[in-house]
This record gives C-alpha cells, structure tokens and sequence, in this order.
C-alpha cells in the first residue's frame, strides 16, 4: 500500500504529458511527395553524371547506363524517383516501354555535341515529346556541359532543337543550362522542377484550385 501514491502520481504525470503533447506539442510535417520521373538522352550526353551530382556523389567514377536504372533524388520540397534510360540507339527504341505512370520528363542534350549528334538528339526528343504518355507531362530539359569550350548556348540549344512550336503546345516545358561543375544551380533548377510537379499534382493545390472564386 505505501507504493500507492508513488504509483499514482507517476499515472499523472504521465496523464498530463500526453495532453501537453496532444494539446501544445507540434506534428510532424508531412512527407515529402514522391514523383515519377523519366530521364533521356542519347549516349554521352551527361544523364549519369548529373543524377550523381544531384545526390552528392562522386560523378568521376561513373559509367555508362547499358539498360536502365532507378534513383532517388532528394530534394527540399520533394523526392524525385527517376528512372534513368539508357541513350546507346539498340535501347532508345525501347524508351516508350517506360513511358506509363510518369509524373514528368527530364531530357539531357551534350551542347557540346556535333552537329550530326545534335541532329539525332532532336530527332529523339521530339519523338518522346509526340508520345500520348508525355504529350501533358511536364518537361525539362537540360542544356547541359556549359562548362565546356565552345559549347551552343542555351538559347542556341532552343533553335537547333526546334522548340518554338513545342513550347506553345508543351507550356510545362522549361529550357535550363546545366553542368557539372555548378551543383548549386542544378540544385536549383531541379526544386524548380519539383516546384511545378507539386502545383499539377499536389492534392492541396488541387484543392485550392477547386475553390470558387470569391470577388474582392
């Protein structure tokens, strides 16, 4: 009996822990969404090299994707599951196999390339672009090894990829400069990426979106 009290005052601390948590403590934030993401190139454009930059890795000791492989990109506001292709031609004719369940699309050109190259970069881009899977996807596209000498610009990249008609069918594509040598600014482009996959696909936004217009 002399524990009683003991007991009983134990109960009510813990009594009164628990509604201090319920009543003043804060909840854990959400986590983040995670979206499906298709990634294209043909071969050396850079694909690798740049989702391993994207996860703080070293990107000296990467390989050429033979097939396919699937990384997570972690980002402030969102985690990105990209599904890397291949870019050698026997595998791009098999890219439409992965097309399905995509949240968005992300395509790597060599500005540094020739001509020849560039070429068959348009030739393959426009192709994913005309794709039923991701005609109403959104797009980026990377204009990537600015840090090599006498590489196109990114608005040069625009003309030789042929983008003005794209862009007034595509509005959710974006053109963005990227290398390997600027993790900061790829960092950036890519929150922006996930920025416009979260106002199509969050169901917060579509929430207020939803929402009557009210006058002022």
């Amino acid at each position: 009996m002399s524990d009683l009290p003991g007991i009983c005052c134990g109960l009510c601390r813990i009594g009164c822990f628990q509604a201090y948590q319920a009543c003043c403590c804060i909840k854990e934030a959400p986590p983040n969404p995670t979206y499906n993401i298709i990634c294209l190139g043909i071969s050396n454009a850079g694909k690798t090299t740049l989702l391993t930059i994207l996860k703080f890795e070293n990107p000296d000791a990467v390989v050429p994707t033979i097939g396919f492989s699937v990384q997570d990109i972690l980002l402030p506001n969102a985690t990105l599951k990209v599904k890397e292709l291949g870019g050698a031609a026997p595998v791009r004719q098999y890219w439409s196999r992965y097309y399905s369940d995509v949240h968005g699309a992300i395509f790597v050109v060599d500005c540094s390339c020739t001509e020849e190259e560039m070429k068959e970069t348009r030739e393959e881009l426009h192709k994913a672009l005309r794709d039923p899977h991701l005609s109403s996807v959104p797009w980026l596209i990377l204009c990537n090894k600015q840090d090599v000498d006498g590489t196109v610009t990114e608005d040069r990249a625009f003309e030789e990829l042929s983008l003005a008609d794209v862009t007034r069918e595509h509005q959710d594509l974006r053109l963005r400069s990227s290398s390997k040598s600027d993790r900061d600014s790829l960092h950036v482009v890519m929150e922006e990426f996930a920025s416009k996959l979260d106002k199509l696909y969050s169901p917060h936004t579509q929430d207020e979106a939803t929402q009557p217009m009210t006058s002022i």
